[in-house]
């Protein structure tokens, strides 16, 4: 099921938590819109400076949109601070997971994640057993589904009110040597792990990054609970067709989805060249209607 992005309802500020009172005497908690960041951040190498125009590009959008998740692709730092950042400061209240192909950057204000807690530790667990070949069956269920190599996965929580607890995950699609029809076979067995992670854990799913594959070639693929969001492209992304991309299931809601313009929002040199990819922008929010806040894992 796709969806085109339309403008988000209320303001757009980091998180919105605000209650309003109605006729009746009740409180109303109006749902909490996030700010939410997919970004590559490969591009060619323009010499010694490139990794040095790369980090202030991606300070300069993290500090303008200060978001409370960037889902990265081909980051290849294990860290955020130290000596290799040192010019280059990030908020102290941004974390970081995952691996050089994917990975999830969160801010601590906004939401919690534990990356050893213990539905995350049992998410991971369970994506493995998913994977591993039997003796009868040598062959694993979800063929190039790389859970340690493509992608970064959490369960987190939100802060504030609404609570809601949702799986996010960073995805980096193959794309080495592979044909077009190799691509939509690894995008249809990454829907059927997220439908099969989505009964296992009860819990809502927001999976975005570069899937490597155009959007075109398999909006057919994307059934309910799980909704892809469209969106226009930049006219230097145009021909290249769009393959950063957002999907969730039903409970969660995004919106106001576009290309960040580099130029506008970097002060490094020519940010377009270091950065192949446009990071893309988007509103997520949650169904405070729904109870997600509780999986099978828990007791409530």
């Amino acid at each position: 099921m796709a969806s085109k992005s339309k403008g988000a309802r209320l303001k757009t500020s980091s998180t919105s938590k605000r209650s309003k009172k109605c006729s009746k005497k009740c409180t109303v908690v109006e749902k909490p819109l996030l700010k939410v960041l997919i970004m590559n951040v490969s591009g060619v190498s323009e010499g010694k400076l490139t990794a040095e125009r790369r980090k202030q590009t991606i300070v300069d959008i993290i500090d303008e949109h200060n978001p409370i998740l960037a889902l990265f692709q081909e980051f290849t730092w294990k860290k955020t601070c130290g000596k290799v950042w040192k010019s280059y400061t990030l908020p102290r209240h941004y974390q970081i997971i995952g691996n050089k192909e994917a990975s999830i950057m969160y801010n601590t204000n906004e939401v919690t994640v534990t990356e050893r807690g213990k539905e995350t530790k049992k998410l991971q667990r369970y994506v493995k057993e998913l994977q591993r070949p039997t003796s009868k069956d040598p062959t694993p269920i979800y063929l190039d589904i790389e859970s340690n190599a493509r992608m970064a996965l959490i369960v987190l929580e939100t802060k504030g009110v609404p609570v809601m607890k949702f799986i996010c995950i960073s995805w980096h699609g193959n794309h080495a040597g592979m044909t077009n029809d190799g691509k939509v076979t690894e995008f249809k067995n990454l829907m059927f792990f997220l439908n099969d992670i989505y009964k296992k854990f009860k819990l809502p799913i927001l999976i975005a990054g570069d899937f490597n594959v155009k959007m075109k070639s398999i909006r057919h693929k994307v059934q309910y609970p799980f909704k892809l969001y469209e969106y226009e492209a930049s006219e230097r992304r145009k021909k290249k067709g769009v393959i950063d991309y957002f999907i969730a299931t039903t409970e969660l809601h995004l919106s106001n989805i576009k290309p960040v313009d580099l130029k506008k929002y970097s002060k490094a040199y020519n940010p377009e060249k270091v950065f192949d990819h446009d990071p893309i922008k988007a509103i997520l929010e949650l169904d405070s209607s729904s109870d997600s806040s509780c999986s099978e894992y828990d007791s409530c």
